[in-house]
Formats: C-alpha cells, sequence, structure tokens
C-alpha cells in the first residue's frame, strides 16, 4: 500500500513539474514572440519620411464640424498635451468656439460657467472632474488658455467647454434642483423624493428607484418647454437633464451598457453641435479614447461609427498612437493606480523616432499613389494601442487581445498622429488635501 501511495506521489510530482514547464515554456514562447516582432515593427521605412506632416488646421477640411482628437491611453500628458494643441489650431485658424471632452456635461457646465466669468483657477477647476485622470496640469492648461482667450475675445469668438458622457450623474444634482426650484418646476420635497437617494450618498440606485427618476425627469422637461440656447443656465438644464436621464436610464435597459453608452454620447455631441450652431460657429473639438472616436469599431457600435453614419464627411476623426509608452493607470478592481510601459508594435508610431519633435501626422488622403508603400500600408490591418483605464497582469501576456487591437489605420480613422514616446500624467492633489 505504501509503495502504491509513493509511486501515486512521484507521479503527481511529475505531472506538477510537467505542467509548470509547460506554462513557462508558453509564457516564453508568447514573450520570445512578442519581442521579435517588435524588433520587426521598429524597422526603418525610409519611404514614410516624404508623408510625415505636423498637425495643423490647414489640413482639415473647412466643412467638418466635429473634428474628434483621440488617445491610445488616457494617462499619458502627452496625449493630454494634444488636446490644448489641436483645439488652438481650429480656434484660432477655423473659428471653432466649443471643446467637448469625454467628461460628465454637469461637470463640465459647472468648469465652464467659471471659464465664461473669468473666475476661478485652473489647478483647482480640474478637481471638479469624477474622473482623477483629468486632474493634471495639461488639463489645467487647456482650462487656463480657454479662459484666457475668452477675456480678450469678442463675443463670438468665445470659446465654451462641453462634455457629452453621463456616467458621473451626481454632479448635477445641485444645479438641477436650483434650477427647478427657481423656475417652479417642483418643490423641494418632491425633487427630494426622488433624488435625495440616487444622485446623493449613499447612491440607492436600482431599476425602479432610476425609472421612477427617468418620468420625474420626463415631467420637468415638459413643464420648463422649449428652452432658448442663448440663455446658457436654460441649455445647461436642458443637457443635464438629458445626461442625468440617460444615466439613470442604463438602470432599466438590458441593453449592452458599452453601446448603450457611445449611442447617448454620440446624441449629446450632436446636441453641443447644434447649441454652437446656434450661439457660435457650430463648430466643435472633441476629445475621448480612440475606442470612441474611429469610424470602425470592430467590437461594437461606438460613438464614432455613429457620428461618421450621421454626419459623414462633416465628421473627422484623428487617431493617435505611440511607440513607447509610460501610463498612469487604474489597476482593475482597486482604487491604486500603478506606473505601467508599454510597447505598442505598431510600425507607423515607431517611425516618429525620425519626424521633428518625435512626433508626426499622416493624412490619409494626401496619400495617393496607390503603388507605394505608404499606401500599401496605411490600407493594411496592423497593431495599434488602445489601453483603457485598468490595468491587469493578464495583459502581458495576452497583449493582442487586450492592448494590441489589430486594424487598418485608413478605415479607422482620417488622419493619425504618432509619438514615438509617451510618459504618465501626473495626478494633482486638490488644494489643502
Amino acid at each position: 500500500m505504501l509503495n502504491i501511495l509513493k509511486k501515486i506521489l512521484k507521479l503527481c510530482v511529475r505531472l506538477l513539474l510537467g505542467l509548470i514547464l509547460l506554462v513557462l515554456g508558453i509564457v516564453l514562447f508568447r514573450f520570445g514572440k512578442q519581442k521579435i516582432e517588435e524588433v520587426q515593427a521598429h524597422r526603418e521605412i525610409p519611404e514614410l519620411r516624404a508623408e510625415m506632416q505636423s498637425l495643423s488646421a490647414d489640413h482639415i477640411p473647412d466643412n467638418v464640424s466635429v473634428l474628434a482628437i483621440g488617445e491610445g491611453v488616457h494617462g499619458s500628458r502627452e496625449f493630454q498635451e494634444l488636446k490644448l494643441s489641436v483645439l488652438r489650431e481650429m480656434v484660432e485658424k477655423q473659428g471653432y468656439t466649443a471643446f467637448a471632452l469625454e467628461a460628465d456635461y454637469s461637470e463640465c457646465a459647472d468648469i465652464n460657467r467659471y471659464l465664461q466669468s473669468g473666475e476661478g483657477k485652473p489647478e483647482e477647476l480640474v478637481q471638479k472632474f469624477s474622473f482623477p485622470i483629468y486632474h493634471t496640469k495639461e488639463m489645467a492648461a487647456l482650462l487656463g488658455w480657454i479662459q484666457d482667450w475668452n477675456r480678450t475675445a469678442a463675443e463670438e469668438k468665445k470659446v465654451r467647454f462641453y462634455g457629452f458622457d453621463m456616467q458621473n450623474p451626481e454632479t448635477g444634482y445641485a444645479f438641477l434642483k436650483q434650477y427647478s426650484l427657481a423656475h417652479g418646476l417642483t418643490t423641494e420635497a418632491e425633487f427630494d423624493a426622488v433624488f435625495q437617494n440616487v444622485l446623493t450618498p449613499p447612491y440607492s440606485l436600482s431599476p425602479e428607484t432610476a425609472g421612477q427618476a427617468v418620468a420625474f425627469l420626463d415631467g420637468l422637461r415638459a413643464k420648463a418647454g422649449d428652452a432658448d440656447m442663448r440663455d446658457a443656465d436654460a441649455r445647461d438644464f436642458q443637457m443635464e437633464l438629458t445626461t442625468v436621464r440617460q444615466a439613470m436610464e442604463s438602470w432599466t435597459s438590458t441593453e449592452d451598457s458599452n453601446t448603450l453608452r457611445d449611442r447617448d454620447m454620440a446624441e449629446n455631441v450632436k446636441a453641443i453641435r447644434n447649441i454652437e450652431a446656434e450661439i457660435g460657429s457650430g463648430k466643435i473639438v472633441i476629445s475621448a479614447h480612440d475606442g470612441h472616436i474611429e469610424r470602425v469599431n470592430p467590437i461594437y457600435t461606438s460613438m464614432g461609427v455613429l457620428l461618421s453614419q450621421d454626419l459623414g464627411n462633416d465628421y473627422y476623426a484623428i487617431g493617435t498612437d505611440v511607440w513607447k509608452l509610460g501610463d498612469n493607470i487604474k489597476r482593475m478592481g482597486e482604487a491604486k493606480r500603478s506606473i505601467q510601459h508599454f510597447v505598442s508594435g505598431d510600425p507607423l508610431a515607431a517611425q516618429a523616432r525620425f519626424a521633428e519633435g518625435q512626433q508626426y501626422v499622416l493624412y490619409f488622403s494626401q496619400i495617393t499613389k496607390e503603388e507605394s508603400r505608404v499606401y500599401t500600408l496605411v490600407h493594411s490591418p496592423m497593431r495599434m494601442m488602445q489601453l483603457g483605464e485598468g490595468y491587469s497582469f493578464l495583459m502581458r501576456l495576452l497583449p493582442d487581445q487586450t492592448y494590441r487591437l489589430k486594424g487598418i489605420p485608413s478605415e479607422h480613422y482620417d488622419a493619425m498622429l504618432f509619438l514615438y514616446e509617451a510618459n504618465p500624467i501626473e495626478i494633482l492633489e486638490a488644494t489643502g488635501a
């Protein structure tokens, strides 16, 4: 009996060692294959030099009314700096009058009131964002530029700041309540009965309470009637009603959450565009993750897909990519953030090391020689970086399934900006914290 147990134990040990060796072999093979692909993608492409352009409003068609600048990652300093670069170009050279961000409409409307009045310090205003990725000096620089521009700009050229997301509806609670009471749309008791536990801690949301909130918001809209878009408070009220309703509806819907969110964001972008057509130039810059702004999305029907369908050539999408990256990213399932480093494997991003400032733009409509290598490259599938706001070690083992997504650049975007290297953002602490 003892001999049988020893034989079984030896067999188990051998099986365990064999399994360990197999897993180790698979891991080494994956990392080895990944490194080989990186070496191949990093090879110089001399033909590309002639197509490299700078980021300039001169290359954006005059008919465009929604210019989208994407970011391959949220937690990189250089990608955040691009927002201001694009906005400044379009405001100064093409008369754009609005910037809209992948952030909640309510919190951006609050920030915009300060930007229009000239009050508030940008470093403090960024703390109003629910997403900590915007608590940065780069975002403060963007807000500060808008504030400075508005101090001297003519009324018709002033720039407004919007959000088109709806994931943090609690930020609109105070304004919605104040406006509703001031205009006799409801009583404080009625408002609090619906929203006190929905939009304030401990956030007792359920399909039932969310449904009650949707019905109540519809009632407020009916009482308020059509808003004068030139009245800033009235248009904010209408838009905040919409975005809070969208957030509540996500609790009552059985539809895929990504599809629902992006459809709502697309509708909000179009609404902002319509507002600006009435009170400004009708031209807006929007900024969101590459996965939201791209014209083609193989995973789900995203915002960019819908805007492409609805706006056609009035929509222009600039994607972004980087060769090597330091990313300040949230750990999945944790409140902690960490600095992680990645390589995209994108051969076009690798060429940025030869460009001035190690960055350049390809405007795909300008690459017309079908027999050229560059034309073939931008019309062929390749790896491109798309990192979300969440890190897991499994991403190291499965890069092609998690952050090195394959696509044809010229199908996904109208143009792409490539960086050779990007560095992590530094999140600013709140004053007095």
